[in-house]
């Protein structure tokens, strides 16, 4: 019997390890699980899988710091669509909204809305199947489910408060009892000894409850939005005493919210500063001066007030997409919370209801404080019933028609309703900008969202974008720097063994074609019909042939050199990822 079947041999890549030093031309050995060793010459080793990896870079696995894989992860393990893209480590539980705590029926209503994910298709997944009753089992759960890439997990906050005050007070009490705060603490104490990496929380109000199940609160922002800031700070202060993370997403329209963070992150002589991540650093087309409020904070909060925060920030333009009237933008407005969960005949007498339009355009002009730019000259029809409305814009079709384009644009809602898509580019488009936000010791690059609005938007291929904007700035951001910022640099922040190639280190990297970068990112996503979906589809990304292979646990996930695809034992047996527990102590 061959001992050596094992046994993997890299030969020839520019190797870089994810700390930031330079690619050397190197060969590397997997044995096992693990790297045995990196070499400049690796001997013959009978028996040995022997990939050449000549023009090629070898390097980490790439870190998805900002997923929502939560529900998918139960029926899809494999987490193929992030695999593909080089992606060895995710982390769930973001934005207040995790699985693991809170009824069944809650958690559909929690991540239906939000992860545009159909009712029916979560209801599957989730409702009978929760079979773990507090922090601690759903982690042992975890440890058993056959991922794909390495998971790991905040406790979401939402999920947090509904257990411990139940549904009715999570959503109309802004202030908990000494008694519930008391319990949230401890269940905190309890989600740190098993290993969470913190807790995530939401400020942001177009985060809202479907009401599949509890319809009586349907539109409402998700649970942890109406939480007083002294409960915010209860629980910071909980993972400050462990040196745990803080994951947050600020209110966009009030900007107070960003004062909140600080405090909650800063240090003093007495106290501990609190590692916190902010969703985002976003270039907003509605508020284009907003980023140096963002550069503000980030030198004050970080430099000045000896807070430790870092936002995340998005490598491309910020694109979405939406249905008619179905979209996470329109979440923005008063007059659409309602609409939004409503049927198709319902929605089409909204619309021919005078007060309602008359609502509608009140609100659409109202732009002082809005993430969503609202321009119909840059809301890009994609399909229609009405084949020449393809390729154009809300702006010339109205034009066209010799009407109203806001009027029009309700008629054309009214009408068509989910049957017609646009798509609009709210954020990012100032590449300079972006490469500021991107190359900024304040933020982390990121943000990718996956398996979050699986309707509206696709960025699983966000490292590898990263990458290419790097080939682009050498100037601004060296390769080995760039690679270090999508790998070992967030891994450390969060205290999470990933992120870099070392002898004895877990073996968790990937080959990819830098000469591919350019050519073989798609700009737009693909529309995906999995049978999982239950008839709808999600939108995913494709990167060509730039990612070559991707190991994960020293098991090669997947391979696009010649023959594509991936294990026939990805999300099948738990030979690949691994839940990675917070390695702060």
């Amino acid at each position: 019997m061959n001992m050596n079947t094992n046994t993997t041999i890299i030969r020839n890549g520019l190797y870089f390890d994810g700390t930031g030093k330079k690619g050397v031309l190197k060969d590397v050995i997997i044995k096992g699980n693990k790297i045995d060793s990196v070499v400049d010459k690796a001997p013959t080793i009978e028996g040995a899988k022997e990939i050449d990896a000549s023009g090629q870079w070898v390097m980490p696995g790439l870190l998805d710091i900002h997923a929502h894989y939560d529900a998918e992860l139960e029926v899809m393990p494999a987490l193929e669509e992030s695999v593909r893209h080089g992606v060895t480590t995710v982390i769930i539980g973001n934005c207040s909204l995790s699985a693991a705590l809170g009824k069944d029926t809650e958690i559909v209503d929690l991540f239906a809305r939000v992860e545009n994910i159909p009712a029916k298709a979560l209801s599957q997944w989730i409702v009978g199947n929760i079979k773990w009753k507090n922090v601690r089992e759903y982690y042992e759960h975890l440890d058993t489910v056959p991922v794909g890439p390495n998971i790991a997990s905040f406790l979401g906050h939402s999920n947090l408060r509904m257990h411990v005050m139940g549904l009715e007070r999570s959503f109309t009490e802004k202030i908990a009892s000494e008694e519930e705060l008391q319990k949230m603490e401890a269940i905190a104490e309890e989600a740190i000894q098993a290993g969470y990496l913190g807790i995530s929380i939401d400020m942001l109000p177009f985060h809202r409850w479907a009401g599949v199940y509890a319809p009586k609160f349907t539109g409402f922002s998700v649970p942890s939005q109406l939480a007083a800031k002294s409960e915010y700070k209860r629980l910071a202060n909980v993972l400050r005493k462990h040196h745990r993370v803080l994951q947050i997403t600020p209110n966009a329209i009030d900007k107070t919210s960003f004062g909140t963070i600080v405090r909650l992150s800063q240090g003093g002589f007495f106290k501990k500063t609190l590692k916190t991540t902010i969703v985002a650093a976003l270039d907003l087309k509605s508020n284009e001066k907003i980023y140096h409020l963002l550069k503000l904070l980030g030198f004050l909060g970080n430099s000045v007030l000896r807070a430790n925060m870092k936002f995340q920030t998005l490598a491309v333009p910020f694109m979405n997409y939406g249905d008619g009237p179905v979209t996470p933008l329109f979440e923005e407005f008063p007059s659409m919370i309602k609409a939004i969960s409503s049927t198709e005949a319902e929605r089409k007498a909204m619309f021919k209801s005078p007060a309602f339009r008359k609502q509608f355009v009140k609100e659409w002009n109202h732009k002082a404080a809005s993430v969503f730019p609202r321009a119909l000259k840059e809301m890009w029809v994609v399909k229609s019933p009405v084949a020449s409305h393809i390729g154009k814009n809300f702006e010339q079709i109205a034009q066209e028609a010799g009407k109203d384009s806001v009027e029009h644009f309700m008629d054309l809602l009214e009408e068509y309703d989910t049957h017609i898509r646009w798509k609009c580019e709210t954020s990012n488009h100032r590449e300079s900008v972006r490469m500021e936000l991107l190359t900024s010791k304040h933020c982390f690059p990121g943000f990718n969202d996956s398996g979050a609005h699986n309707l509206n938007m696709a960025f699983h291929d966000g490292g590898l974008q990263l990458l290419k904007q790097a080939l682009h700035h050498p100037e601004l951001m060296p390769i080995e720097t760039a690679i270090h910022r999508i790998t070992k640099e967030p891994a450390d922040f969060l205290g999470i063994d990933a992120g870099d190639i070392s002898v004895g280190k877990r073996a968790d990297l990937i080959i990819i074609d830098p000469t591919r970068l350019e050519s073989d990112l798609n700009t737009d996503p693909v529309e995906d019909y999995h049978p999982s979906f239950e008839g709808s589809y999600r939108l995913i990304k494709r990167s060509g042939k730039v990612v070559q292979h991707v190991f994960i646990n020293g098991n090669e996930a997947f391979t696009n050199n010649g023959v594509v695809g991936f294990h026939e034992d990805l999300g099948k047996k738990k030979i690949f990822g691994q839940l990675l527990r917070s390695n702060w102590n």
